[in-house]
């Protein structure tokens, strides 16, 4: 049986979720009658607010705050619009902040904090892989969630499960006739889809290029359709890999191209080549289940999601997986 929210107890009292809250914290601005009503909707629909509540002081701001790296990725801008739709069901607002890189971004994230006073903090890469960030924050007892980043670090997490999605991905395919072309770079996310690779034996084949570029995909794409009996499928971690893979892929006959996926969700794949098969992650249901959590809903942690494969070219798309991962949402 699903657990009653604030937004459950705030309809039953016939208020805000907003009034709900402060009537829950004791705060001013709610009459004797609201107060008494929320009151009684707790009682009927037995609600208790999770450990996250019990850590939030008594003055609340109805701030969540969402920070975001430097990256060039379109997700956090996606995921924004889907957070201030849910932070509007939930009486709260939501501020967008990029904090400066390197050794300034702790400094700069307390004085956001004194000033702000959010209720809690929604936390992208690389900040949500950033140690220093995740101490500082926990020294300080503000609830946060981190939004697909490392599962080895320490906080709540709310992900799609990136080695599920590379497995389902090759799965897809006959036996050897997989390819990965992957950036060189060392992080946990390359590392997971590789070793993905790895375990699906002779599924697929792990080809490192020098840079994330177009140029690096180009020349992988080139040796790739040269073989007498080129992949069925080519993987690539980065939109200008797969940019570079499929004008390599466009020079061969209709029946000697393979299928081509990009593991990053892209916009701009979708405009410029949208038959390729890209990653799509599910940024409302993961926005919902972050907010969620942050205000006070009972969520159970972590909450890993399988994405969409799908293509924009007009045909089916090609969906692999399910909503969730099995056995982490709960």
């Amino acid at each position: 049986m699903t657990r009653p929210t604030i937004k459950d107890v705030a309809s039953m009292a016939g208020v805000s979720v907003m009034t709900a809250s402060r009537a829950l914290n004791n705060q001013p601005y709610v009459s004797a009658d609201a107060a008494q009503r929320v009151r009684e909707a707790v009682e009927a629909l037995g609600f208790r607010r999770n450990a996250f509540a019990r850590g939030l002081p008594s003055a609340q701001s109805f701030i969540f705050l969402m920070l975001i790296g430097h990256g060039t990725s379109d997700l956090p801008g996606q995921f924004q619009r889907c957070a201030v739709e849910r932070c509007r069901d939930l009486g709260r607002h939501l501020i967008v902040d990029r904090p400066p890189q390197g050794l300034g971004a702790v400094l700069y994230i307390e004085r956001l904090l004194d000033r702000l006073r959010p209720d809690g903090i929604l936390l992208w890469r690389p900040l949500a892989d950033d140690p220093r960030v995740l101490a500082m924050l926990a020294g300080r007892s503000v609830p946060f969630v981190r939004i697909d980043a490392d599962p080895a670090l320490a906080g709540v997490l709310v992900s799609i499960d990136h080695a599920q999605a590379m497995t389902t991905l090759l799965g897809s395919v006959d036996a050897g006739s997989a390819a990965f072309v992957h950036s060189e770079a060392d992080g946990w996310l390359v590392r997971q889809r590789r070793e993905a690779v790895l375990a699906a034996a002779n599924t697929g084949r792990l080809c490192p290029a020098p840079s994330g570029d177009f140029g690096a995909g180009l020349e992988w794409g080139r040796r790739l359709v040269a073989e007498d009996e080129p992949p069925a499928l080519i993987v690539a971690d980065l939109d200008e890999l797969a940019l570079g893979l499929l004008a390599a892929i466009k020079s061969q006959p209709p029946r000697r191209r393979p299928v081509l996926a990009c593991l990053e969700d892209s916009g701009s794949v979708s405009l410029v080549a949208p038959e390729i098969v890209r990653l799509i992650q599910p940024l409302e249901a993961m926005a919902d289940t972050a907010l969620g959590i942050l205000a006070q809903e009972d969520f159970a942690a972590p909450n890993r999601f399988l994405p969409v494969f799908s293509r924009s070219d007009g045909q089916d798309p090609v969906e692999y997986g399910s909503r969730y991962s099995d056995g982490d949402r709960r």
